[in-house]
């Protein structure tokens, strides 16, 4: 059997080149088309019909592989991507590269960060100027607690592209996570110095943000919001938050009605904008917002929303409804420890 294991978090692709036939591939393409929708039900049960048919062992694999990965099932999501790697005997290809990255992701969900960082030493010996690969070293040394390593991995991506400013601040929050706080201040820093006279409002708006300079921050967000070509949801994300963080909510609420009051369909915004209302006690606007946002039918969002307004309704005291709808949650997410802790709470009240 071939080995080629190479070696997302981020950058990641959905392809299906890569591995035997084009042809016969029905359901193959089905699965990954319900992945991009974040539809892992129904890509499962896809990529379970492309086995009964006799599809491409490969890319089933694969596909299965990354279903459980997005699920949770760390460990079957290795075994998947293992066989996936296995089954292709086509040359090194762009699928194999990403193939990689859903394992090494994986290895680290479970805390196998010496697994990890072998995949991304094999990633890095064929592309020696792959920025992900070194970000995802570092993070995976970190995990391992080898500082050092990590911090030289984080300078070699930086210095790839020190106009990736959306990377530096995963490196900072990184480093923030695991207790270096200053040192990862210091980077942001080291952006804000070098980049201020050619990065974006929404990029220093960024930086600012999480430097803790939130008078520039907001400054610079209410001037990206303004942008015609700027895209208008992370900025109003970030911009409420800058209200959140001073506990000034009634600007926050401000930000996130006045943008859905034109673009009706971010579930994220909704979901933000709920929690804020949480906060201020207006259980009945959060519940609202909850609803109009579980209705955009983001997949990606709908657990979270759904969870947060089943708290909606313990703080409203309507603890029937609340566990009403925790049954109902689990009966979706049937592995989610946390609402079945919560469960036997409402069980008692």
């Amino acid at each position: 059997m071939k080995k080629r294991v190479l070696a997302g978090i981020f950058a990641l692709t959905i392809i299906c080149s890569g591995c035997g036939s084009l042809a016969g591939r029905h359901d193959v393409d089905s699965g990954f088309t319900y992945i991009e929708s974040h539809d892992y039900e129904n890509a499962m049960k896809s990529f379970l019909a492309a086995e009964e048919g006799g599809e491409d062992q490969c890319l089933i694999h694969r596909g299965k592989g990354i279903v459980y990965l997005y699920t949770g099932e760390y460990q079957m999501a290795v075994d998947e991507l293992l066989a996936s790697l296995a089954a292709d005997e086509g040359i090194v290809d762009d699928m194999d590269f990403d193939t990689n990255y859903y394992l090494a992701e994986a290895y680290s969900a479970l805390g196998q960060y010496s697994e990890a960082k072998d995949v991304y030493d094999a990633i890095l010996g064929l592309r020696s100027n792959d920025q992900n690969a070194y970000y995802l070293r570092g993070v995976a040394e970190l995990g391992s607690g080898n500082h050092d390593a990590a911090y030289s991995d984080f300078s070699k991506a930086i210095a790839l592209n020190a106009r990736n400013y959306s990377l530096i601040i995963l490196i900072y929050q990184a480093l923030a996570d695991h207790g270096y706080e200053e040192e990862a201040r210091g980077i942001l820093q080291t952006a804000m110095d070098n980049g201020s006279s050619f990065m974006s409002n929404y990029e220093k708006g960024q930086i600012s943000f999480y430097l803790g300079n939130n008078a520039d921050a907001q400054s610079f967000l209410e001037a990206a919001r303004n942008e015609r070509d700027q895209e208008k949801e992370p900025v109003v994300l970030l911009l409420g938050q800058t209200g959140e963080k001073q506990g000034d909510y009634n600007y926050a609420i401000s930000v996130y009605k006045t943008f859905l009051s034109e673009t009706p369909s971010s579930a994220k915004v909704y979901n933000q904008l709920g929690m804020c209302q949480i906060r201020q006690g207006d259980y009945d606007g959060a519940v609202s917002s909850f609803e109009a946002g579980l209705a955009v039918d983001d997949k990606e969002m709908n657990q979270a929303i759904r969870l947060n307004e089943i708290t909606a309704y313990e703080y409203m005291g309507e603890f029937s409804m609340a566990q009403s709808l925790m049954s109902s949650y689990l009966a979706d997410y049937p592995d989610d420890e946390t609402a079945q802790r919560e469960n036997i709470f409402l069980s008692t009240r």
